[in-house]
Parts: structure tokens; sequence; C-alpha cells
């Protein structure tokens, strides 16, 4: 009988955060229960994907890229908040991750930002995923801060980069960080 919770923190990373996906299905094949989850960045895109059980289509959406795949989900925008829009890799991802909120997923999740205004993190743990998630990703400068819950928000990195302090209050007293 396990004394107690297992946590995992993804963090940022960029393109290399894809390798979180390896490492949770290096966990699975150990045999060991992740009981919750908190990301960053795109440690929060795959967070979310293994909290909501969608981790494996977002595998295979991976695994499909090609180089001008990647260039077409580019969306530049001449605005001064952001180079790009985030239009198309969002929507991408909101084909892959089907649950609405985040309270639906099937383990705790918690999507980590930054208050634009205090210029603290924050644990989103309900309302819109997608708008979490994209908030999460929102590097300054690359794309535009997320208004969510009253705040501009923007990635997570920019204060945690690696959101162990999520699982800690949740209960977890071992982690794994990606």
């Amino acid at each position: 009988m396990r004394q107690s919770k297992i946590g995992l923190a993804l963090g940022a990373g960029a393109a290399k955060g894809w390798a979180h996906i390896g490492v949770i299905n290096a966990l699975k094949k150990m045999g060991i229960k992740i009981d919750v989850v908190a990301g960053c960045s795109v440690g929060s895109l795959v967070g979310a994907a293994y909290a909501s059980d969608h981790l494996d289509a977002m595998e295979r959406w991976v695994r499909s890229f090609k180089y001008w795949d990647v260039i077409r989900l580019m969306d530049f925008s001449w605005r001064r908040s952001g180079l790009l829009r985030g239009e198309r890799v969002f929507n991408a991802v909101n084909e892959i991750i089907e649950v609405q909120d985040i309270a639906d997923c099937v383990l705790p999740f918690g999507s980590v930002v930054t208050n634009l205004t205090t210029g603290r993190e924050l644990w989103l743990t309900e309302g819109d995923i997608k708008q979490a998630i994209r908030a999460s990703c929102s590097m300054p400068g690359l794309f535009s801060p997320v208004w969510f819950g009253g705040y501009w928000l923007v990635d997570g990195a920019v204060v945690n980069p690696v959101p162990i302090s999520f699982g800690q209050s949740n209960g977890s007293r071992s982690g794994y960080c990606g």
C-alpha cells in the first residue's frame, strides 16, 4: 500500500518539452501511478493531455509532424504583443484534448501561469482547460498574453519553470520532474 501521493511536474522547454510524453510513458511502463499533474508552457499542454486521458492522441499528433507541418502551424502576427497569433496550433490542440473544463480531468491538474500584473504565479485548477493551456504557453514576445479569470496571464515558466510547488500543495510527498 502506497503511503504518499506522487506528483508529476512538467516544465517548460519549447519543442524539447515533447520529451515529457516519453517520460510519462516510461513511468507508466514502470508501474508508477501519478496522482497529481502540474505543467507550465509545453508541460501544461502535455500535462493536460495526460490528466484528461488524451496522451496517446497527443503523441500520435506530435509524431506525425513533418517540417512543413510545423511551419504551417505558425500564424505570424504583426501586433506588438506577440509574434504569433497561435490560432492554428491551439485549434489543433483543441481537437486532441476533448475535455472542456479542468475539473473534468481524470487526474487533478494545474496549469501554471504568470499573472502579468503582479508577476506572481497562479495555478489554474478550474475553468476552460484550453484557455488555461493557452495562457500557460503564452511565452512573452512570442504569443500575446491571455485574459482569463480576470487577469492578464503569460507563460508560467516566467516565474516557475518546473512547477513542483503545485504537487506539494496538493499532498504530494514525492514527485517526478520533467
